[in-house]
């Protein structure tokens, strides 16, 4: 069989009744070198039955079972082994495709000069299964800066500007994915410790200005309601990227800079609302949080300080400033 261009990979938990909705949104603009491949992780409900049917009717489409449930971050990794696409192109199934995505996709693929990363824009919508409903959102980049570019500096400075780091807004020839690199298994925020770190093996990019992924706005996501252990995931996300980094320019270490330390705040405020915890007290988790932000951070707390001075953000400066002297220290 001629190997497709494109593999659409989906993790499937719980999600028997938006399941079919998505696969459909995707099936019905895809040509015959587009392959669906679905990981049901042993979800309890109907969904690797629906699978089972949309795969009896479409060659393609295939699905893949674990034997017992492993988590978000498992189920991708299964999802990157069994692809056979040149491009991959991860897909939570309960979203939804905009209309004209894949060929869009693929009149891009084809020019000359084929991009490593593309990047596509969403927009949000609230099911109704939250209380009361959150905003909805029409638009939402996942890029600032030049359409299109070679340039590494570019690439990481538009990506954390926006702060999207999610894998469904992201495209990626297959080639330029690391053998060793590999989601987090058994943690949440596992794009976030993936997409910056492939983003430095990505040669030339491209964003497409433009809304592909419907995102579906569900009560209970990893953002609501946050566990301890749960912000120590996310805060552990970025731990060590500063080492991993190559000589950027100063604009460019300051955008990486200022996200972690959006994260450090987020993350400090929500833990400071659990209080102690077990045998650790707040003092020591907020000292551990600082150390994993320094960590991930390639300004040091000082340095940062001074580019926020320096850019008249004295709102930002007073807050990391209070959060790190006054509360982990």
């Amino acid at each position: 069989m001629t190997a497709p261009w494109l593999s659409i990979l989906l993790p499937v938990y719980r999600v028997e009744p938006y399941l079919l909705a998505c696969a459909a949104s995707i099936l019905d603009q895809a040509d015959a070198g587009v392959e669906l491949v679905f990981v049901d992780d042993a979800s309890p409900d109907g969904s690797a039955a629906l699978i089972e049917t949309l795969a009896a009717g479409d060659a393609r489409v295939r699905l893949i079972r674990h034997a017992s449930n492993q988590g978000v971050s498992a189920a991708r990794n299964t999802l990157l082994d069994a692809a056979r696409g040149d491009y991959l192109w991860f897909v939570d199934p309960d979203d939804l495709m905009e209309a004209g995505a894949i060929p869009r996709l693929r009149t891009l693929l084809e020019q000359p000069q084929a991009p490593d990363l593309v990047m596509c824009d969403f927009r949000a919508f609230d099911d109704g299964s939250s209380k009361p409903a959150k905003p909805r959102y029409q638009h939402i980049p996942s890029f600032v800066g030049a359409a299109r570019g070679e340039d590494l500096d570019a690439l990481l400075s538009g990506l954390f500007q926006a702060g999207q780091l999610h894998p469904w807004s992201k495209i990626v020839r297959r080639a330029s994915w690391p053998a060793g690199l590999r989601f987090p298994v058994g943690r949440v925020f596992e794009d976030l410790a993936v997409y910056p770190r492939l983003a430095l093996q990505v040669r030339r990019f491209v964003h497409v200005p433009e809304v592909w992924i419907a995102y579906r706005q569900r009560a209970g996501s990893a953002l609501t309601n946050l566990s301890a252990a749960r912000l120590d995931e996310w805060m552990s996300a970025l731990d060590g990227y500063a080492a991993e980094l190559p000589a950027l320019s100063e604009a460019t270490r300051f955008e990486i800079a200022h996200f972690c330390a959006r994260t450090f705040l987020r993350a400090s405020k929500r833990r400071s609302r659990l209080g102690r915890i077990g045998q650790e007290g707040l003092s020591e988790a907020l000292r551990r949080f600082a150390r994993q932000w320094r960590a991930s951070s390639p300004l040091t707390p000082e340095q940062l300080l001074q580019a926020y001075l320096r850019r008249g953000r004295l709102l930002r400066w007073l807050q990391l400033r209070w959060w790190l002297h006054f509360r982990a220290s």
